[in-house]
């Protein structure tokens, strides 16, 4: 059952997806429909999932369950990395490149190849108070208080 991001708990579990570029508005559009319409039938072992999504920054995705409610199990997760390894397919990019990184260039989100985003870093365009993201987070807490964060307190800070 889809239910509004903002009413699951601060305990729900999150799994971000990050795309190897921006997505056009109709992109996005067209991604929000198709999760929206999963979402509101995902079940697990036969029962309904309590779970939203939320598409941040023009490139991120966020899948939340209430597992309080219900559990996931690895087939009902299963199920939705397939629906972003379809999109992939039928928008031509990849939510799945580790070798992009996204960081925050203003108040724009910027997606770079990781060699470029490492000569970001050697030209001083990135540094190590430039803001990157924590895809390895594991709830919604976790979204909005670790996920946006300066290079020097990320996993990307070795690049420094």
């Amino acid at each position: 059952m889809w239910v509004d991001f903002d009413d699951l708990s601060l305990q729900s579990r999150v799994w971000v997806f990050q795309s190897n570029r921006v997505l056009a508005a109709e992109e996005q559009d067209s991604i929000d429909a198709h999760l929206k319409s999963f979402v509101d039938q995902w079940s697990t072992h036969g029962a309904q999932m309590h779970a939203s999504h939320i598409l941040l920054h023009n490139c991120f995705v966020v899948i939340a369950a209430d597992e309080q409610k219900q559990a996931a199990s690895g087939c009902s997760i299963d199920s939705f990395t397939a629906l972003f390894k379809k999109f992939g397919e039928q928008y031509n990019l990849s939510f799945f490149d580790r070798f992009s990184v996204a960081h925050k260039s203003d108040s724009e989100v910027v997606v770079s190849v990781l060699n470029d985003f490492k000569k970001l870093i050697n030209e001083a365009v990135v540094t190590e108070n430039t803001i990157v993201f924590n895809n390895l987070i594991a709830t919604k807490e976790d979204l909005l208080n670790k996920w946006e964060l300066p290079l020097k307190e990320s996993w990307q800070k070795r690049y420094l």
